[in-house]
């Protein structure tokens, strides 16, 4: 059921079950080789393909409305593989890539590496050498945010959202003011609600135990 109310102001629309589900990509070669990944454009490696295929049993009976990922391929395989032809607007979209971190893409996640990386994140308004400041990424991913809330309050069904770790490191931060509040591991799921007192968020599966993994 839902009631056709705005989504800003003091109202809002309500729904019986979820609006949207945002799913973390499968594994990669950067996830087992424990490297940050960033814009590097891994494919899905083989527990990676079981994982998206999980989540596609997970939410078979799903009707969604629309399916979105990043335009990089361990995001865009996963939703694939998850909408495994079910009719609904598909968009590969570049606002939905994760944190760009530059030169750290591709580097092993050791204590030095990761301290560094965190310096950054301490100071978001700094870019990282040949990427961008994570202000910036805060930016680009709360505009999408803004914008995909809104279309799943109007959309026939719930929407989809293939992506990385960062994008649900912001959901948390978002919704939370907490970038772990609704952290998962590859494959994991987290199922988006409007309440009365606006949106809520609960990870499905899949909680991650890992701090910093931010691509």
């Amino acid at each position: 059921m839902r009631d056709v109310e705005s989504f800003s102001g003091t109202k809002t629309q309500r729904y019986d079950g979820p609006i949207l589900f945002a799913v973390r990509h499968g594994e990669s070669a950067g996830n087992a080789e424990n490297r940050f990944r960033g814009f590097t454009d891994y494919p899905l490696d083989h527990k990676g393909l079981e994982q998206a295929h999980y989540v596609n049993e997970r939410l078979k009976k799903v009707q969604f409305g629309f399916a979105f990922s990043s335009d990089l391929r361990r995001a865009a395989e996963t939703l694939d593989i998850i909408i495994d032809g079910r009719d609904c607007e598909i968009q590969r979209l570049a606002a939905m890539r994760p944190w760009n971190i530059g030169d750290f893409a591709g580097m092993p996640k050791i204590n030095e590496n990761r301290s560094k990386l965190q310096a950054y994140a301490d100071h978001p308004h700094i870019p990282v050498p040949n990427g961008e400041a994570l202000g910036w990424f805060r930016a680009r991913y709360g505009a999408f945010w803004t914008d995909v809330i809104s279309l799943a309050l109007h959309s026939k069904g719930p929407g989809l959202l293939a992506q990385h770790a960062s994008n649900n490191h912001e959901i948390g931060n978002i919704i939370y003011r907490d970038i772990d509040a609704v952290d998962v591991e590859p494959g994991g799921i987290i199922a988006i609600y409007m309440t009365t007192e606006g949106l809520h968020a609960k990870a499905l599966t899949q909680v991650a135990t890992k701090a910093l993994d931010y691509s």
